[in-house]
């Protein structure tokens, strides 16, 4: 067809037609070799003319090559730090950290939020990256024809896919880390309407198909409480289905300090094993993942903090039923044993899931503890406001650890 045209171009500058006339006629011809006789090219595809191909792993089971893998989980609990190891292991080749094969590529990493100086670089480095074959892309060029300046701006997914698969093939990339997605969708994008994040996934997922490319999304769960784990990722369901595998990190129910890795769908394969791991520093405080092997834990467990109290979880509950009152967080820490920096964490969690109370100065007791009955003490949601006087309400009788 290509060629037709072009003949036909050519014929119609030899008879000098104007520029809308030779716009017309290329409009009507193309129109009539489309939907003209059959000896023109048909505008569908033979299934028979298609080629069977089967599904690639970069990880198997996990993340599938020339797709899209989604990697859902809450802030700070190592979503990121589990991508860059995987990042690593491609790099150089070594096998996935459940032992299954490995391939070798470059990697493209567009993580906007982490500083490449201070986190990216040293924690690759942790893991045994080759960061030759590690490449960042957090800005795009720009043109401003206005002023005729060229400027880089942030990279953005519904304007720089060109950037993209361009960079995809110049690094001979096989893995694409998007970290997280929310921050690099383009400002015109509501994340939470369909369409418009279908407008930017799907030639998102021609690009991984085209290059052959694994590309891996992260993204943060919301704050409801489905029982099914499709729905708590941030944004439209329409960036889970644009995902042909999404994974999940949550906290192990059954250990504070441990995390789960599990599949929460797979359209392509068996759903792999969930494994756990743990993150550790090395000897200049840098973190790193330490696997631990597999568990048997379902998402719907993994997602409702409290179905199932961990160890830490239960030592704090039975402190706070045992005392005579409300304990702060360095009582509960000589009570239980645990450490007073990852004692407050886990405090935090166990209020927001409603498990224990959080009390005026920064006491914490169990939700039926005979204390609860004076209800001036009990503070409102997530400030220090109570219904005592307004000298009680002064930051100033707060502990210095808890302001």
């Amino acid at each position: 067809m290509n060629e037709k045209i072009a003949i036909l171009l050519r014929a119609m500058r030899r008879c000098e037609l104007t520029d809308r006339e030779i716009e017309l006629e290329l409009k009507r011809s193309i129109e009539y070799m489309k939907y003209g006789p059959l000896e023109y090219q048909s505008i569908s595809v033979k299934l028979s003319e298609v080629e069977t191909q089967q599904i690639d792993w970069l990880w198997q089971r996990r993340i599938p090559l020339g797709k899209i893998t989604l990697l859902d989980g809450d802030p700070g609990v190592g979503k990121s730090l589990l991508a860059l190891t995987i990042a690593a292991c491609v790099s150089t080749g070594r096998p996935m950290p459940d032992s299954t094969f490995g391939w070798q590529g470059g990697v493209i990493l567009i993580t906007p939020e982490d500083s490449p100086e201070d986190t990216i670089k040293p924690r690759m480095e942790a893991v045994g990256c080759d960061p030759s074959q590690v490449h960042l892309l957090n800005t795009a060029i720009t043109y401003d024809t206005k002023t005729q300046d060229v400027y880089e701006r942030p990279f953005s997914l519904s304007q720089d896919l060109k950037d993209l698969e361009m960079g995809i093939i110049r690094n001979h990339a096989i893995l694409v880390v998007i970290d997280p997605l929310m921050a690099v969708l383009g400002r015109n994008i509501d994340s939470s309407r369909d369409q418009d994040v279908r407008e930017v996934l799907t030639p998102l997922a021609q690009i991984a198909e085209r290059t052959g490319c694994a590309i891996l999304i992260i993204r943060h769960l919301n704050k409801g409480n489905s029982a099914n784990s499709l729905y708590r990722g941030a944004g439209s369901i329409g960036i889970t289905a644009a995902a042909r595998v999404a994974l999940l990190v949550a906290h192990d129910p059954a250990d504070e300090q441990k995390r789960v890795f599990a599949t929460i769908k797979n359209n392509l394969s068996k759903v792999a094993t969930n494994l756990t791991f743990q993150i550790v520093e090395n000897e200049r405080g840098v973190p790193y993942i330490q696997w631990l092997g597999e568990n048997h834990h379902t998402t719907s467990t993994l997602l409702r903090p409290g179905t199932h109290l961990s160890f830490e979880r239960q030592e704090i509950l039975k402190a706070l039923k045992d005392a005579s009152g409300p304990l702060d967080t360095k009582e509960i820490s000589e009570h239980t044993g645990l450490k007073y920096a990852s004692l407050r964490i886990i405090l935090k969690r166990m209020q927001d899931a409603g498990e224990i109370v959080r009390l005026y100065r920064g006491k914490y007791t169990s939700p039926n503890h005979p204390s609860m009955t004076d209800k001036s003490m009990v503070m409102n949601g997530d400030t220090n406001e109570t219904s005592a006087t307004s000298a009680t309400k002064s930051t100033n009788y707060l502990p210095s650890s808890e302001k």
